[in-house]
């Protein structure tokens, strides 16, 4: 398997959508890592402070070219604009590094899978740059183990206010989760885990499902992957098995196996009678049954 990474070193200010929406819309073969960091407010205003003064100085001085000049008051609105939103509107700011890697087991796939993210980034307003060099430092950040590597930070840092985290939730594709339901799958177009509860009734109408393939296609396991993840969560179930081909898992569940037919000892009371009326507000069972 070949890695190689991706630094996002700088996008636009002001995101009124989620920037990483496109690139796990690609379904892609990618991991994404963001680190935040947060900056103590008191600080952050007095530094910003510091930083406005001064420049307010540089401004003023002739001396300078025009181009220094333009640096110098963008600057000097950016910092005026943070420290407005931080005093007034009680925004945060943070430190935000996001880092991408891509891996593939075909080096030109690698490459081809590298040129489409680094496309669809630059279209989303995303500056990325390789991580040449740093290829291990980036792969290590982008594992579930919480290091944000020095060699990486300085060329990721990125200051963002509260507001601008939101653009960044990495949660965006459409997913079917019920909180109480068993795992049905994965979702095909962004791999999302699909857990799906039949019994909820505020939510579905019934717990009827169909199962559709060619032969061959596995729709006999799924079903008993199906009664597998329900007896586990103790819900109780009936089988009708025409052709005993779910025998082995009833004995392995210690499940309990009725064998109806003309010669079985087995068999069903038609005539038997509830305890209790299933009708609201009836109570001779009796009378129900004769009705």
């Amino acid at each position: 398997m070949y890695y190689s990474s991706l630094l996002c070193v700088n996008y636009y200010r002001e995101q009124n959508d989620l920037i990483l929406k496109s690139l796990i819309d690609t379904n892609i073969n990618i991991n994404i890592s963001i680190f935040y960091e947060k900056q103590d407010t008191y600080k952050t205003i007095k530094d910003l402070t510091y930083h406005i003064g001064n420049i307010g100085v540089e401004l003023k001085d002739n001396n300078q070219n025009r181009q220094d000049i333009d640096i110098a008051a963008f600057s000097y609105n950016d910092a005026k604009y943070i420290r407005k939103e931080m005093q007034i509107n009680n925004e945060e700011m943070y430190y935000m590094y996001i880092y991408l890697t891509v891996f593939s087991k075909d080096k030109n796939e690698l490459e081809y899978l590298l040129n489409k993210i680094e496309g669809v980034s630059q279209s989303r307003g995303i500056q990325t740059r390789r991580a040449y060099f740093r290829e291990e430092q980036t792969f290590l950040s982008t594992l579930p183990i919480m290091q944000n590597h020095n060699d990486v930070k300085n060329v990721t840092k990125r200051n963002v206010l509260t507001t601008g985290l939101l653009s960044t939730y990495p949660f965006i594709s459409s997913s079917i989760f019920d909180e109480n339901g068993i795992f049905i799958g994965t979702n095909i177009y962004n791999n999302s885990l699909v857990f799906i509860d039949r019994y909820d009734t505020n939510k579905y109408k019934n717990a009827n499902i169909c199962i559709f393939g060619t032969s061959g296609a596995g729709k006999s396991y799924y079903t008993k992957l199906l009664i597998l993840r329900n007896r586990l969560l103790g819900i109780e179930q009936y089988i009708i098995d025409p052709e005993r081909e779910y025998i082995n898992i009833c004995n392995n569940l210690e499940g309990s196996l009725f064998k109806i037919g003309p010669s079985s000892e087995t068999f069903i009371n038609v005539f038997d009678i509830r305890k209790e009326s299933i009708e609201d507000d009836e109570k001779g069972y009796l009378a129900t049954k004769l009705r």
